[in-house]
């Protein structure tokens, strides 16, 4: 379960473990990109995709981990630590568990709806299938970047069974196993479980304590039933709990937001930074930084099929979700800012659609997909020791401790789609589909009072002072618990809004075999994230005014291409993106306050980028894969905005945050026979990425460095496949590097990756 990732680039990843096959061909994995079963290079389009076998070789156990394995991925924390997955440059920075993805992510193609539900979706995989550009048409909006589908291992006719179990540094546990049979002559399952525990790998460089406890249990069970040959139902019943620890960031500066006012908290002015390395790290001793997350998930697929080679599909999904997440913010033992988010999260989606064949020279679907999300979140946040806690002093107003954020969305998604690829001749191919979509949100929220009455001390006589400049009586008295978030009048209350939009993705393609083996195409695609409110400390009602919907216009060219009889695969892809009204966290400016947080859109911004990968069996046993990416991101027409130091900037030819221009994955297996019953296994990879910014404005400070992480393995196998034991390390080099960095308030921070760690591995089959 260790080493690091073969590159799997653009469209291509081949089965390559165990020892090929005399001639030592690359095996092609079977794909369902188009919601067909395919050969992943026949599809006309830049996928990634790998194995459940191969995951688990490379040390791919989480959503996070697929960077291991697809250039132009990347994977971030946000301040408040919610997933930010970047592909191609297309990534949401965003602070709410509500906020739209730009990666949709899914589960035997039923949605994960925002990147807080994936945690456990890598258990007991066939395997996940990575799809980049926009994917409008078939997976719908929120996938302008691309989208993840991860295929479960599905049950099996006759009985089989397995154990994975491995140890590592930090007393890392990780034990899994599925069992997988017929249950009856129609009916079959699949029952897999895992439970993963850490101990801390942080350690505060003050006091001395751990952080980083992992406590996290995962299951699914799969049925299968096919009472006729037309009809199979497949029920998928998944979820897990998440009690780890949250991550504490590194401070690596001190960073007044109000500079007068530092003197009020000389504390923070003199802690000490952190030292250089990935374990240092600082946090309230006092406090439990547990979260408690839970999610649970309901799908059900039918497909029946009809005469003339027609079938028709429905996916029905529910999921739910609960957390709580206290969060180290500012990295201190003071309280700069805390936070614990309480949130819950419900959903439930449908989609039916009809696909078929076009007189053996095509396919085509037709369909249509419903959702009905609903998002509650509650930021409790404590920033008593801050200079913006005392920011109204001056105005002989006390110190404000805090509030709470909280925050409703209720959002209706409906939408029609079709989609077909038709054969003008033997080796030349067009497609074309288009999907009409109309999203309804309904939006509640404010910054309310903590329940001690400091919101009326602080803001509901200030908002009073500044009406009284303007001839206006006093408002009522802020209750215990009551919104302090002001309209223009300077009025506190509920903030209830709505966005209602709709728009078309789209895409055209032609693709053209010139010979067996090899496949060249053309796709011109459009794809739509929706627009959405934020969740944030909002003083004023423009705050919490929504972004509107992006878009990206896609072009991209590519090639597929199988080499000297079949031992090597190079696949390669150029593409240009014209990125419209990109959300991103920035300021509005309030004439009394100064620039507040709030969603906005960068008009237009653009990307360029190519992809090369070449997957290489020179010899019996021995597999050679490299990836390269390469990604040009920037803001074009003068984009101004304020930066994370709250002072207005020109953006323009900025590139994006969480996109590192080059990346490059390289991975080395070999494969040698010991003796007739069993194989020794070894290889390694490298994982190297260039600098890149967490947030615009191009401040040092929120800078990621560039790094190189090498991950090794070795082993032992049985010939048949049932038996594997392996030692492997990851970051064996022990590379200080870092996913994200933040200025938060008083301080700056970033969230260091991981130190190496090194284990043993044992694998078990039964049939």
């Amino acid at each position: 379960m260790a080493g690091v990732s073969a590159a799997l680039i653009a469209p291509a990843a081949f089965a390559a473990e165990g020892i090929p096959p005399a001639g030592h061909t690359i095996e092609e994995i079977v794909v369902t990109a188009q919601k067909r079963e395919e050969g992943l290079n026949s599809v006309p389009m830049s996928v990634s995709a790998a194995t459940g076998e191969q995951l688990a070789r490379k040390g791919v156990d989480e959503p996070r981990d697929l960077v291991k394995i697809v250039p132009g991925l990347t994977y971030a924390d946000s301040y408040t630590a919610s997933p930010i997955y970047t592909l191609r440059g297309i990534g949401f920075s965003d602070t709410s568990l509500g906020g739209r993805p730009t990666v949709s992510m899914y589960v035997d193609e039923a949605p994960l709806p925002f990147p807080v539900e994936t945690r456990g979706a890598n258990l007991d995989l066939e395997r996940v299938e990575v799809l980049k550009g926009p994917q409008g048409t078939l997976f719908g909006q929120n996938a302008t970047g691309g989208a993840i589908n991860f295929v479960a291992a599905k049950p099996t006719e006759t009985f089989a069974a397995g154990v994975d179990a491995s140890y590592g540094r930090f007393n890392a546990v990780d034990l899994s196993g599925f069992i997988s049979g017929p249950i009856a002559e129609t009916l079959r399952a699949r029952v897999a479980l895992q439970t993963t525990q850490r101990d801390g790998w942080q350690k505060s460089y003050t006091h001395g304590g751990t952080l980083g406890r992992e406590d996290f249990i995962n299951g699914r069970l799969l049925l299968e039933w096919t009472p006729t040959d037309a009809l199979t139902a497949q029920l998928n019943l998944n979820g897990w709990i998440d009690d780890s620890d949250t991550q504490a960031p590194q401070v690596t500066a001190i960073t007044p937001s109000i500079p007068p006012l530092a003197a009020f908290v000389p504390a923070m002015l003199a802690y000490p930074l952190s030292p250089r390395t990935s374990r240092a790290a600082d946090w309230d001793p006092a406090a439990n930084y547990d979260r408690n997350h839970k999610f649970y998930q309901a799908n059900l697929r039918l497909d029946y099929k009809l005469p003339y080679d027609l079938t028709l599909t429905s996916i029905t999904s529910y999921n739910h979700f609960t957390g709580r997440q206290p969060i180290e913010v500012d990295g201190t033992p003071l309280h700069n800012i805390e936070q614990v988010t309480y949130g819950r999260i419900s959903g439930v989606s449908e989609e039916i659609r009809l696909a078929g064949e076009l007189a053996g020279r095509g396919h085509f679907v037709v369909g249509a997909s419903a959702a009905y999300d609903k998002v509650f979140q509650n930021d409790d946040t404590d920033l008593s020791y801050s200079t913006i806690a005392y920011s109204l002093t001056p105005f002989g107003l006390p110190v404000f401790t805090g509030y709470n954020a909280i925050s409703r969305q209720r959002a209706q998604t409906q939408a029609v789609f079709a989609s077909v690829d038709y054969d003008l001749t033997e080796t030349v191919s067009i497609s074309g589909g288009a999907r009409y979509t109309k999203s309804d949100n309904k939006f509640e929220g404010c910054t309310a009072d903590r329940g001690d009455g400091n919101t009326q001390a602080v803001f509901g006589n200030f908002w009073n002072f500044l009406r009284s400049t303007q001839g206006l009586p006093p408002n009522p008295p802020i209750p215990p618990g009551g919104c302090g978030t002001a309209n223009a009048q300077f009025v506190p209350g509920m903030i209830h809004n709505k966005l209602n939009e709709d728009n078309v993705s789209w895409r055209a393609g032609a693709e053209w075999k010139p010979q067996e083996g090899a496949l060249v195409y053309a796709n011109l695609s459009k794809g739509y994230k929706a627009g959405g409110f934020p969740i944030l400390g909002a003083t004023r009602n423009p705050q919490f005014d929504p972004a509107r919907q992006e878009s990206v216009l896609a072009y991209e060219v590519g090639f597929k291409t199988a080499l000297l009889s079949r031992t090597l695969q190079l696949n390669g892809a150029a593409f240009y993106y014209d990125y419209q009204d990109k959300q991103i966290l920035g300021r509005v400016l309030d004439q009394n306050l100064g620039p507040l947080l709030a969603l906005v859109n960068v008009p237009k911004s653009d990307i360029r980028g190519a992809e090369l990968q070449a997957t290489w069996s020179p010899m019996h046993g021995l597999t050679i894969s490299t990836g390269v990416s390469y990604i040009n991101s920037r803001i074009l027409g003068g984009f101004v905005n304020y930066d994370p130091d709250a002072v207005l900037a020109n953006f323009d030819d900025e590139a994006f945050p969480n996109t590192p221009k080059w990346q490059i994955l390289s991975d080395v297996n070999y494969v040698w026979s010991i003796n007739d019953q069993l194989n020794g296994v070894v290889g390694g990879g490298v994982t190297y990425q260039t600098r890149s910014n967490s947030q615009l404005g191009e401040l040092p400070s929120l800078a990621t460095k560039a790094y190189a992480l090498i991950d090794l393995r070795v082993g032992v196998e049985t010939v048949d496949g049932r038996w594997r034991v392996s030692a492997w390390g990851r970051n064996v080099g022990d590379t200080y590097y870092w996913s994200a960095a933040n200025r938060n308030i008083d301080v700056t921070v970033r969230f260091a990756g991981m130190p190496a760690t090194y284990g043993i591995s044992l694998s078990r089959r039964f049939e």
